[in-house]
């Protein structure tokens, strides 16, 4: 009896012997992810190139300069500089009459300030195995504009959605609305002139 469970408690620890013998450990290759943070500087320049639509005088490129200043992650200060030249009104080109306005006073400018707020922060996934951080904002600001003979006052609004390349170098795509009143045609209006503009910042 006694040599018959001694086999018995045998053959069960050869079993268990055997079945941890045969348990495979996974060899699964762990993948280093590397975050690149962004420099620590506040400060950043950008460049712009695009299109303004200045209303009652068609389409025109646009070029701007901005220089920010980023007060926490959330919000920040920016001074704007833009410029383009009006084309001719439709009423210029159907009715042949003298030209509205001097090829001097065609000349739009715009100069002011806005404050901006960062309203969805993430990345954007160039590839499976890709990505770059990108921040999406909208901003509010007031400056002038000089067109036409004028100084007038007006009301910037629009949103940038922003992708950076690197740690310092970022890609920006712009849609702004200048809000502004004239009386080129005789009378007393409020204008809308939509931009949107293309162009790449830099940290410092």
């Amino acid at each position: 009896m006694e040599t018959w469970l001694q086999r018995i408690f045998l053959a069960l620890s050869l079993a268990s012997a055997a079945a941890a013998a045969q348990q495979v450990e996974p060899d699964i290759p762990r993948e280093v992810v590397t975050e690149d943070l962004l420099d620590s500087e506040n400060w950043l320049f950008s460049a712009r190139v695009g299109v303004l639509g200045i209303e009652d005088f068609g389409s025109s490129a646009l070029a701007a300069i901005q220089l920010t200043y980023h007060i926490n992650e959330d919000f920040y200060l920016a001074a704007d500089y833009a410029m383009a030249k009006a084309g001719r009104t439709s009423f210029e080109e159907l009715s042949g009459a003298a030209p509205l306005l001097t090829d001097s006073e065609r000349e739009w400018r715009y100069y002011g300030g806005q404050l901006g707020y960062m309203l969805l922060p993430g990345e954007v996934f160039l590839s499976r195995d890709y990505a770059m951080n990108s921040g999406l904002s909208v901003f509010a600001g007031a400056g002038n504009v000089d067109f036409a003979g004028d100084n007038v006052f007006a009301l910037q609004f629009g949103s940038q959605f922003r992708l950076y390349a690197t740690d310092w170098l970022a890609v920006e795509l712009t849609f702004s609305d200048y809000v502004f009143e004239t009386t080129i045609l005789a009378r007393n209006k409020t204008t809308h002139n939509l931009a949107l503009a293309l162009g790449v910042a830099v940290y410092f």
